[in-house]
């Protein structure tokens, strides 16, 4: 009963936030305010939370792996089995089916369902997905199609990889998650003095990430861009079925990381991807959309998942 209602708050927060932009309370582009303060303040301060106070197994860095490999792989799957559709929908499905929404979703949610602890393993896979979250996939995305970045002229070698460059050293979680894995190699402990200073801001994250997805939502219009959702949707059903059954098989860590790194194959669609969406095709609306439906969907298998998966 107190995981129905965990699912049933976390799912309120998102419909009363698109309530609430449907009334005039919000703006279109409002979520770009929560959007700033999330990435820059409450994911960093609980991935420091998470690191804080839970003990961590350099087994966990296998997790970093499947982070990595379940974004990286689709990618190149999805662009040759895509070969024969338009740029326009390729770049969608590469971009919004592949990375995953961890630290701004998965990382509250499993740690409402499963506590403080599971947090050290969402981190860990985060560590590895934010590789491609952060750039990668843009950067591959537009090198297989050949895509303009800026959408006026054709890049240089140098100059993509400063843009790449400069999306990770500029992305305020990715510094944290390098900072703290320096931390972790090094068997420095953060000061309980901070881990009280930053808690409030730690336990600010659920509602802010979750109140951030409802307002992104926007239901879209052409039956063309419905049907491009289901498609980046039946992708990540895919992906997710194939990465978890590698994990629950093939990840030599305990039981209950295995869960956890089971979970974080469900995750919903980056917000990474519906920036990047906005840069290459300006459809931040389809995106954003895609993002909210997949958010619900992955809440309700999160939460079968902690109740039914053994650990």
């Amino acid at each position: 009963m107190e995981l129905i209602l965990k699912t049933g708050s976390l799912l309120l927060i998102i419909v009363g936030a698109y309530a609430f932009k449907r009334a005039g309370m919000f703006r279109e582009r409002d979520y770009k305010i929560l959007q700033v303060f999330v990435f820059n303040v409450t994911l960093p301060a609980a991935v420091i939370h998470s690191f804080a106070l839970n003990r961590h197994d350099m087994s966990m860095l296998w997790i970093v792996l499947l982070g990595f490999l379940g974004a990286f792989i689709p990618l190149f799957v999805i662009y040759f089995a895509t070969r024969r559709e338009s740029v326009e929908h390729r770049t969608f499905e590469m971009l919004n089916a592949t990375t995953f929404n961890i630290g701004n979703f998965t990382l509250p949610v499993v740690t409402t369902f499963m506590g403080p602890a599971a947090g050290v393993p969402v981190v860990m896979f985060d560590m590895g997905n934010a590789i491609m979250c952060s750039a990668g996939s843009l950067v591959f995305t537009n090198a297989l199609l050949h895509l303009d970045s800026d959408g006026e002229h054709q890049q240089t070698v140098g100059q993509k990889l400063r843009a790449a460059a400069r999306n990770f050293y500029t992305s305020a979680a990715f510094d944290t998650y390098v900072v703290m894995v320096v931390l972790l190699f090094a068997g420095i402990a953060i000061p309980k003095e901070v881990v009280t200073v930053i808690e409030p801001l730690s336990n600010a994250n659920a509602f802010c990430s979750m109140a951030m997805v409802g307002m992104m939502m926007d239901i879209p219009e052409l039956s063309d861009d419905r049907r491009e959702m289901l498609k980046v949707l039946a992708w990540r059903f895919v992906i997710a079925v194939v990465g978890s059954l590698a994990a629950w098989y093939l990840l030599p860590i305990s039981p209950f990381a295995r869960k956890i790194a089971v979970i974080c194959m469900f995750a919903p669609i980056a917000i990474f991807a519906t920036k990047f969406t906005d840069m290459t095709l300006g459809k931040a609306k389809l995106a954003g959309f895609s993002l909210t439906v997949s958010a619900v969907i992955s809440l309700i298998v999160m939460a079968a998942l902690s109740a039914f998966l053994p650990a």
